[in-house]
């Protein structure tokens, strides 16, 4: 009887995703990076809460020409103590200048369950650490346009 079901299922997919494949319909997975950490932050006063330089790692799955991205940040806190109440969502942009010298802006945002950690974080002693995960799907062409090079990324708080 399982051999039957999956028979059928195996069956039914292969109708409806073979054609699928060939055209590049499905996911798969997108290998993006860029050469640098955190270079800089901008917004309220929290903007001088986090530590330069964190790492940022992508993670990202192509439908087609968008590319459904998660960027995961490891934050540290300085010994900054100023802080302010946030009222828009944490962003995270990446930036730089495609072959033509025009400028490409890839922007993600906190998931929620981040943002919520964050508000929290910013009242955190120094050197408490903290993951924030950023997502957004994004034009492939554009970030194909910063893959693997040196960027500007901003953290905006």
């Amino acid at each position: 009887m399982i051999a039957a079901i999956a028979m059928l299922v195996s069956c039914n997919n292969s109708g409806n995703q073979g054609s699928g494949a060939a055209n590049g319909d499905n996911d798969e997975s997108y290998n993006f990076s860029v050469q640098n950490g955190i270079t800089g932050t901008t917004g309220t006063k929290n903007c001088h809460i986090p530590e330069l330089g964190a790492t940022i790692k992508f993670e990202a799955e192509s439908e087609g020409d968008i590319v459904e991205t998660s960027a995961k940040i490891t934050l540290k806190h300085s010994d900054k103590t100023e802080i302010e109440d946030m009222t828009k969502p944490a962003e995270l942009w990446i930036s730089g200048r495609d072959d033509d010298n025009k400028d490409v802006k890839l922007t993600l945002i906190a998931d929620e369950d981040s943002q919520a950690k964050l508000a929290e974080w910013l009242k955190a002693a120094p050197g408490t650490e903290l993951e924030v995960e950023f997502e957004a799907n994004l034009p492939k062409a554009d970030m194909d346009k910063l893959n693997a090079k040196q960027t500007t990324n901003t953290l905006v708080l």
